[in-house]
């Protein structure tokens, strides 16, 4: 392996050591760790936060270069993650990504690694995915495919798709009043989703960093790599988590299976419609009945009162 991988860690000391065990079997020459400092008035996650940052450092026992970027401030998902990433793509061209909640197969790293050079120079190519919580499978026996989504349970990228991230999204509000929108989102209640999501994201109301990430692949018209199996677990639902939650445990925890390597992929870059459908429905929770569709334009419409009300 020669691809740098960044580990991204806060305050969970279990899931982290099993994320970095796997790390360590796969033993990256380069690994660069980053982390968020905690909230100075929670003095429990100061203390968690300070177990996890030395026992990533210990933990890390095989011929490498690890660099560091540890923040002194707390800074919140939003700025936290996207400075990490804006930090990592300042020393290198390419990385491969796991957060600390984020458990790999074995596979996944000689799947991204694989990728990477191969479309290093395809401008048409954002991302390298390592989940599959759909359980699409071309039926051409390919070992991945190509979508318009990009999950980011495990993945990897170039730093010349990184230049078009902007965490602000400050070209939302243009593209928000215009038809683009509606010939960007092509399925039905996309756009009013993504409406939603994005108004939330550029009013400083979501703090997250990957919707923006979505955005850019969104406007730039770009698609990811999806493998056939999931090759990453979310070990992280839970009372710790920052977004994911016990609720969705049920819908999002999909067993790993190994990758077919070396990875066997359509020629025609375009995102296969069928698979993204099932995303929009299955992980999105976008209707597709008439009454399904009542009750999420219901739905949206109370979120958008309660919104207004705060």
């Amino acid at each position: 392996m020669i691809t740098p991988v960044l580990f991204l860690i806060y305050r969970r000391p279990e899931q982290t050591a099993q994320v970095l065990s796997a790390i360590r079997a796969a033993r990256p020459p380069v690994l660069l760790v980053a982390a968020d400092a905690p909230h100075p008035e929670r003095t429990e996650e100061v203390r968690l936060c300070q177990e996890v940052r030395k026992a990533t450092l210990r933990g890390i026992d095989w011929p490498c270069d690890v660099q560091t970027h540890f923040s002194e401030q707390h800074l919140g998902c939003r700025r936290a993650v996207a400075g990490a990433l804006e930090w990592a793509f300042s020393l290198h061209e390419k990385l491969i990504i796991l957060e600390d909640d984020c458990l790999p197969d074995t596979s996944f790293f000689p799947w991204c690694e694989t990728l990477l050079d191969r479309y290093e120079n395809d401008s048409r190519v954002m991302q390298i995915c390592g989940s599959n919580l759909t359980g699409c499978m071309p039926p051409d026996g390919a070992s991945g495919y190509f979508s318009r989504f990009g999950p980011i349970w495990g993945w990897a990228t170039w730093r010349r798709v990184w230049r078009l991230y902007d965490v602000d999204i400050q070209g939302w509000p243009k593209l928000r009043q215009s038809s683009e929108l509606k010939r960007l989102c092509p399925e039905p209640f996309e756009a009013e989703w993504r409406r939603e999501v994005f108004d939330s994201v550029h009013s400083g109301g979501l703090d997250t960093w990957d919707y923006q990430w979505a955005f850019a692949r969104m406007v730039h018209e770009m698609v990811s790599i999806f493998p056939t199996v999931n090759l990453i677990q979310n070990i992280g639902f839970g009372p710790g988590a920052t977004h994911t939650t016990a609720a969705d445990a049920a819908r999002l925890s999909v067993p790993t299976s190994e990758a077919l390597l070396p990875p066997r992929l359509p020629e025609a870059i375009t995102p296969w419609q069928e698979a993204d459908r099932l995303y929009l429905e299955k992980i999105v929770g976008l209707p597709r009945t008439r009454l399904a569709s009542l009750r999420y334009r219901l739905g949206l419409l109370k979120r958008r009162v309660l919104a207004a009300c705060r």
